[in-house]
């Protein structure tokens, strides 16, 4: 499998190796929004630190940031970490707008989990 979704009591992490494609990006995405632990949620992290190359389009990331942004209705809590994902995290960025979770770039899952637990805790 490309990628893993775990679980967890405020979150979810996905674990994404080898090649990642838009569609397998965007399909993670859906995988959580139709689960009924998704109105609870207050963190995402996003691990790209085991792919190996990238097909993603900047035409599947703006598929991606408009179905975000439209979940962000639903729950405007959620906070978004990226390891290893600067670009991918940029492009996302630029296509969104005020409506969407913030989001951060980390190098670690150390710094990505305490930054995401942080607000875990308020």
């Amino acid at each position: 499998m490309p990628y893993t979704t775990t679980w967890t009591q405020y979150g979810v992490i996905w674990k994404y190796t080898g090649i990642l494609t838009g569609e397998e990006l965007l399909q993670s995405n859906m995988d959580i929004y139709g689960d009924e632990r998704f109105d609870d949620l207050l963190y995402q992290i996003v691990d790209l630190s085991e792919v190996e190359s990238v097909t993603v389009t900047p035409a599947w990331i703006r598929k991606i940031v408009h179905l975000d942004m439209a979940a962000a209705h639903t729950n405007p809590r959620i906070r978004v970490a990226v390891i290893d994902g600067k670009p991918l995290n940029e492009i996302y960025c630029e296509n969104a707008n005020e409506a969407h979770w913030p989001t951060k770039d980390f190098d670690t899952m150390e710094a990505a989990l305490a930054w995401v637990q942080e607000f875990s805790r308020t």
